[in-house]
């Protein structure tokens, strides 16, 4: 799992895309909400910044 990790981490962040947009559809052509799709969208974000180096922590 450790190397899993390691080798694919950094590509992490396709994963709640994959859901954000999934999301997104659901709202379009069914009814679903869009709290959903702003936490996802949010979530998604802060993995892609998180992993390509660009978020900086203060401490």
């Amino acid at each position: 799992m450790k190397n899993l990790l390691a080798k694919y981490g950094r590509h992490f962040w396709l994963v709640p895309l994959s859901v954000t947009i999934y999301n997104i559809y659901d709202y379009l052509f069914n009814n679903a909400g869009w709290g959903d799709i702003v936490m996802l969208a949010f979530i998604t974000y802060l993995f892609f910044i998180d992993r390509n180096g660009k978020l900086e922590v203060v401490q």
